[in-house]
């Protein structure tokens, strides 16, 4: 199961880790044409690891690219994570 999240959630689990994140957006495979690529007009979820994916799109084709951020391997970064799942889940849950 996969939970969007925000940007400044992105940010507080990735801790020191966050001011990379240029760098990972910016090296993101694209499949349609073969090459790195900058990821854009992402949306960022939390999967059921404790992993940021990112979905967007190639800024050179458009087309599909996804980027895994492995936070859950990270002791502090993953009890950040859970915490930020669980509050979204019960926040939703109530509307």
């Amino acid at each position: 199961m996969e939970i969007e999240i925000e940007d400044y959630d992105i940010e507080i689990i990735m801790l020191a880790q966050y001011k990379h994140l240029d760098i990972i957006l910016e090296s993101s495979y694209c499949t349609e044409c073969k090459k790195m690529s900058t990821i854009t007009n992402y949306k960022p979820y939390l999967n059921k690891l404790n992993d940021i994916i990112l979905r967007g799109f190639c800024l050179k084709c458009g087309g599909p690219v996804n980027r895994y951020i492995e936070t859950g391997e990270n002791i502090q970064s993953a009890a950040v994570a859970e915490h930020i799942k669980n509050v979204l889940q019960i926040s939703r849950n109530k509307k």
